[in-house]
């Protein structure tokens, strides 16, 4: 009600920076909740209102957040790509924080696509501003950003059958320094987002018993939140750590809440890690038949991925960093 209010207000003052503003918020929202498909609409929105009201520090904003909805959904990176350098050519000057996001959200896709000097410029450019402006909690969100691809990096390689001990170490050491970090800064959203990457690579790790009490502690505050995607991997894990730990009931419940979690999974990663985890649990429980299906479902999700992942890196490259 009090939105309602709120939107009928601002039209009826035929204010556009207020309706940018307002629309924008809407759209953030959006992208934090369960709705993040539906987010590009109201950003969009905002940014021809700050458009019409001649406000360049908000556009950059606007823009600043379609590039980082556009990479969470994994869209053509060119496009994402022109969100995030308008964003840094207008916000420098006018909305520091703007290009900081932007910065941040390209030092993403630079460590998805293997770039990692790339990806290092790119964060090191986000943090610089964001302590410029002395927006502590923009410097945990982006040192969040930077352990939650290097967690995303080393299940690509196990899944590849690639992921040795150090990289494996190095991620669950900058898990627990983000988290300590998180618990001081952020809010309780971020602290079960490192939660839950702690309990998949405890599992990644081989370390069961050690992931159940994780999983246990933030997997239902997480699904309460809207976390779908990331709810859904961390419930795969889950189910396969139950079935090493001998909780055969329990882990074909939560192989379930997997599977029914799998339409919150938007992107070819997420829906692979899932399919990977189930077959895991299927062959534990017997299941050979259903457990070649799922294997050869996720092969042909990770197959995705890789060309994702190939193309971003072709895109990266072509279009080189963004202007400072």
């Amino acid at each position: 009600a009090a939105l309602a209010d709120a939107e009928a207000a601002v039209t009826a003052a035929a204010d556009p920076r207020a309706e940018a503003q307002l629309a924008l918020g809407r759209g953030v929202a959006m992208y934090y909740g369960a709705t993040v498909l539906q987010a590009l609409e109201p950003l969009g929105q905002a940014r021809e209102a700050a458009e019409r009201a001649g406000d360049e520090g908000l556009v950059a904003e606007c823009e600043a957040w379609l590039g980082c909805v556009g990479a969470t959904l994994q869209h053509e990176p060119q496009t994402v790509l022109r969100h995030l350098q308008r964003a840094v050519a207008l916000g420098l000057e006018r909305r520091p924080l703007a290009a900081a996001r932007a910065f941040y959200v390209a030092a993403t896709l630079y460590q998805e696509a293997g770039l990692i000097d790339a990806a290092t410029l790119h964060y090191r450019r986000a943090s610089a501003l964001a302590r410029s402006e002395r927006d502590e909690q923009l410097v945990a969100a982006i040192f969040r950003y930077m352990t939650l691809g290097q967690v995303q990096q080393a299940r690509r390689a196990h899944a590849a059958g690639e992921l040795d001990d150090e990289q494996r170490k190095q991620a669950l050491v900058a898990l627990g320094s983000a988290q300590q970090l998180a618990s001081a800064l952020t809010s309780d959203e971020q602290g079960l987002q490192f939660g839950l990457r702690l309990g998949e690579m405890l599992r990644v790790s081989g370390e069961h018993a050690a992931a159940l009490p994780v999983f246990e502690a933030h997997l239902e505050a997480a699904e309460q939140r809207g976390m779908t995607w990331e709810a859904a991997i961390a419930r795969a894990d889950q189910a396969v750590s139950l079935l090493h730990c001998g909780q055969l009931d329990a882990a074909r419940r939560a192989g379930e809440q997997a599977r029914a979690a799998l339409a919150g999974a938007h992107d070819a990663y997420s829906r692979a890690l899932v399919h990977d985890s189930l077959a895991e649990l299927a062959r534990g429980l017997g299941d050979a038949a259903g457990a070649a299906q799922l294997d050869a479902e996720a092969g042909r999700l990770w197959a995705l991925d890789r060309a994702y992942c190939v193309g971003l890196r072709e895109a990266l490259q072509a279009h080189g960093p963004l202007a400072a």
